[in-house]
């Protein structure tokens, strides 16, 4: 199996600011809402999943509308946490220790503002992961407010936010070989500093020689990136 963990705490300021009262991740989509086709999608992709959610416990009111989501999804609804702000996605994640999970497992990370199709090839290479490995997954980009990764081979080399030193950006699906391997190394970088990430993650990984793979999706139809209203805006018809 492979534990699939959305993390949702963030706080959505640019939503909020753009007037919207709900968390982004519940803003419709289609006949749907974003939440819900984020993990349907990636249940398609992979039915070996065990999926967790941790949200920020502002939204805990909005809790009977994500329990709905869960239960027509066939997630337990004890699959979920809400959690205080926190400084990154990453400091999010490692939260993630708190679920009753088996952490020899195989682990992934997902943002919840990015709707991704046809990841079947993702989920298979992390099965594949050893236990001290990586794995991220790209797509074609070129806007300035995504992160990037570097290659050499079939390896990660560098992952850098907001530059792009090569064409595929990071899509936040974020694979792990071991649950054991993420929260030690994780613990490393949040004892320095709750605000790094998990570009500085992939990157200690490779600076202690732990390979970091990529998987790159060539058709731009199927990531579907929802991070700003104007993004949401552009993209709402893209989804059924």
């Amino acid at each position: 199996m492979i534990n699939l963990v959305l993390t949702m705490a963030g706080k959505y300021e640019r939503f909020r600011l753009f007037g919207n009262k709900v968390p982004k991740y519940l803003m419709p989509l289609g006949t749907r809402t974003v939440l819900w086709h984020v993990i349907k999608n990636l249940s398609l992709a992979c039915e070996r999943l065990n999926v967790y959610l941790i949200a920020n416990e502002r939204d805990i009111e909005f809790e009977p509308i994500v329990k709905s989501i869960m239960k027509s999804l066939d997630i337990p609804l004890k699959n979920i946490i809400y959690i205080k702000d926190t400084n990154s996605q990453l400091e999010s994640a490692y939260n993630s220790r708190f679920f009753e999970i088996d952490n020899n497992e195989k682990i992934v990370f997902a943002n919840i503002d990015t709707v991704l199709l046809d990841r079947e090839g993702y989920f298979d290479r992390v099965f594949e992961l050893d236990e001290e490995q990586g794995l991220l997954d790209t797509f074609y980009g070129e806007s300035h407010q995504y992160s990037y990764a570097q290659f050499q081979g079939d390896k990660v080399s560098k992952v850098i936010d907001k530059m792009p030193i090569s064409n595929m950006a990071c899509s936040g699906l974020y694979g792990f070989g071991s649950g054991i391997s993420f929260f030690n190394n994780a613990a490393v970088l949040l004892k320095k500093d709750s605000k790094l990430s998990f570009t500085e993650l992939y990157n200690l990984y490779v600076k202690e020689n732990n390979s970091v793979y990529y998987v790159f999706s060539k058709n731009k139809k199927n990531t579907i990136v929802l991070g700003t209203p104007e993004e949401y805006i552009t993209n709402l018809h893209r989804v059924l």
